[in-house]
């Protein structure tokens, strides 16, 4: 699929081919299926098939989100193929990752420092740097042309741009995401929802403005909340034709607007008409929701809830644990189950046990199915932020989200305490002020 003077060939979303002699170099990977528990789902079908794996080299993974790292996608590709194909991922304390790939027997796994470039041949090198608690971007240098993908990472101020500035030389390609990626507001909640629109078009003004790049490619935005709790989330995700009139009149950049399959030479502005009139052909096309969850009795839900809180005890020091409940840093949560048509209250000592709040008074109202998620998996409350299959009541859904940061840390191979002091000594980010308002509780998720 990749055309003989292609320079990037776009697959869908936030993953591209770069291409270059024989290197064929393809990022975050998700072709086909659902990502976050059923809750997403790609906007345009894929026009690359598994069998088009034959020809790449080598896949960059950002992150471990599974629109980035999709299993199922890893799983399909021929072992034959996957022999062939060099991983590139960010070094990280679990190596989990790594050792997936590992698993699924990649021909190589580079695991690579953010001091480091790694080449690929004596025309391109490529540095990947770590960004938040499990975020990455690179730099490549390709036949000349300089590359910036910053896909998800938090690059939403001047500070924190400059902060990446001084890492890169001058930037000729910029990639970055336009859209919102996670819950925001309940369906009434429609200006919360413009304005994260809002915000995510100024960071590209911000981006733009520091890294000064020829072109921009907005991407890792082409997706639909798919699952009927979250379907409300689309009605103000920003239109990519209004993404180019908004590069075109706020920054020095041309935009690149690239469709599943398209080929772009990397040097020369192309008419964008095209590719934005077929993903507004898709946006009109009729969105198949998902609309069934298995129902998860009581019984199984508090024995998951117990073996998540094990898993804490065995890998964090369980004293401290308790005592930020005793002194209320971790409070109980109220939950209503509206499958069940019950209420819960859930601590990190007591387990989930039978409530009588009301459901007007709970932290979170959402179903059995995605709080069985959240038990089973320490990213289970990152993926129930992002698919957005909940909903906020008359509590603090901060209450909920916060007792469950310690398996996001255990997740990304840090253990509680030691992993936020050292997390907060070393991230050199913005974000750390953000995750600061989180654990205390300022940020204003309702």
């Amino acid at each position: 699929m990749t055309a003989m003077n292609s320079f990037i060939t776009f697959v869908n979303h936030a993953s591209v081919i770069f291409s270059h002699k024989n290197i064929r170099l393809m990022t975050d990977p998700w072709i086909f299926g659902n990502a976050f528990n059923n809750g997403w789902s790609l906007l345009s079908e894929s026009k690359f098939t598994i069998e088009d794996f034959d020809k790449i080299t080598h896949i960059w993974f950002s992150h471990e989100h599974p629109d980035h790292f999709h299993p199922l996608v890893l799983k399909t590709i021929p072992e034959n193929f996957r022999k062939k194909i060099t991983v590139l991922f960010q070094y990280t304390l679990d190596h989990r990752v790594a050792k997936k790939c590992k698993e699924l027997k990649f021909k190589q796994i580079i695991e690579m420092k953010p001091d480091e470039f790694v080449k690929l041949d004596n025309e391109f090198e490529i540095k990947c740097i770590p960004n938040g608690t499990y975020d990455s971007w690179f730099y490549a240098k390709i036949n000349g042309k300089k590359i910036l993908n910053i896909n998800d990472c938090m690059v939403d101020s001047v500070s924190q741009a400059n902060i990446i500035k001084n890492i890169v030389d001058s930037v000729d390609i910029m990639l970055t995401q336009f859209g919102y990626a996670s819950w925001v507001g309940d369906p009434d909640d429609v200006e919360l929802r413009k304005n994260a629109s809002a915000e995510k078009l100024h960071r590209i003004q911000v981006q733009a403005k520091i890294f000064q790049p020829k072109f921009i490619i907005p991407f890792a935005s082409f997706v639909r909340f798919s699952h009927i709790d979250n379907s409300y989330m689309n009605d103000q995700m920003n239109k990519i034709r209004n993404v180019e009139s908004f590069i075109l009149d706020n920054t020095d950049s041309i935009p690149i607007i690239l469709y599943p399959g398209d080929n772009w030479s990397g040097d020369k502005k192309i008419d964008n008409s095209i590719a934005i009139k077929n993903y507004e052909m898709d946006l009109q096309k009729k969105l198949e929701l998902h609309t069934d969850s298995n129902i998860v009795e009581y019984d199984k839900l508090k024995n998951l809830a117990f073996s998540y809180i094990n898993n804490i005890k065995k890998r964090n020091n369980w004293a401290s644990v308790r005592f930020l409940h005793t002194i209320k840093f971790f409070k109980t949560t109220n939950i209503f189950l509206k499958d069940l048509n019950c209420s819960f209250s859930f601590n990190l000592i007591d387990g989930l046990l039978k409530s009588e709040t009301n459901k007007s008074d709970a932290d979170i109202i959402t179903d059995s199915d995605s709080l069985a998620f959240v038990f089973s998996w320490d990213y289970g409350m990152d993926t129930l932020f992002v698919n957005a299959r909940f909903r906020t009541s008359g509590g603090k859904v901060m209450n909920f989200f916060r007792l469950f940061l310690i398996g996001t840390l255990n997740n990304n191979g840090r253990t509680f305490p030691s992993g936020i002091l050292g997390f907060l000594f070393n991230e050199k980010s913005m974000w750390k002020t953000k995750f600061l308002e989180i654990i205390l509780g300022k940020y204003a998720l309702k």
